[in-house]
């Protein structure tokens, strides 16, 4: 019940941010971080993240996602329905956001305009896989507490720092993109992997009550059968 909460206040948070911004006009705040990720010093780290730009696509991360279950199976651990329908809702939902409220995207020069700007796309899909899997991977104790923090939260807030350095999205896109990428994650969390099994138990080889005759009195029986 409370994934579920969060994930609505999360979508929730997702439309009123997206009533703040106009469709071509972005904010001071917008202005000012742009400016900061274009200076100098800052421009340096453009080329190091660009080799991020393919996994932000949705035929990577959904790729991903069906690997990632298939792994689970095979394993005969469970989860691996609520990582796909991450990716796969995470693309959905995106899609139908920016389709709701067109946003033009920084005007880049030799770059055709585009008004697909809200939420970041790379971010959303990123952000809900990422999300998804530590918590399955966590639930299905796989990973410890810490590793499914490091999921959970790395990837995300890098591929949102490089989608503002590479001067695709302003920074509150990928507000968005977090908020509309953790709303798909919750929901998922809470619909399809809070509603499945713990991973069983180890099996172990039950112990038997009687005691096992030492080798000697073993040798000494088989000597008198003689």
């Amino acid at each position: 019940m409370t994934q579920t909460a969060l994930a609505a206040a999360a979508a929730g948070a997702t439309v009123l941010l997206a009533m703040t911004l106009g469709p071509d006009t972005p904010g001071a705040f917008d202005r000012a971080v742009r400016r900061s990720a274009q200076s100098p010093r800052t421009a340096r780290l453009k080329p190091l993240l660009a080799p991020l730009f393919p996994l932000g696509l949705p035929i990577t991360y959904m790729t991903a996602a069906y690997f990632g279950a298939r792994w689970l199976r095979a394993r005969d651990r469970r989860g691996g329905p609520a990582i796909m329908s991450s990716a796969l809702l995470a693309w959905s939902t995106h899609r139908l956001a920016t389709l709701a409220h067109p946003r033009e995207r920084p005007r880049r020069p030799l770059v055709k305009r585009r008004t697909d700007s809200y939420p970041s796309g790379h971010t959303t899909g990123i952000t809900a896989v990422s999300l998804t899997t530590a918590y399955v991977l966590k639930r299905q104790r796989l990973i410890s507490v810490q590793r499914a923090l490091a999921i959970a939260a790395a990837p995300p807030a890098v591929m949102g720092v490089y989608r503002v350095l590479a001067d695709a999205h302003w920074a509150t896109d990928v507000f968005g993109g977090w908020l509309l990428g953790g709303a798909v994650a919750l929901g998922c969390n809470a619909i399809l992997a809070d509603s499945i099994a713990d991973a069983p138990p180890v099996a172990t080889a039950p112990v038997s009550s009687t005691p096992r005759p030492s080798r000697r009195v073993h040798r000494e029986r088989v000597m008198s059968e003689g």
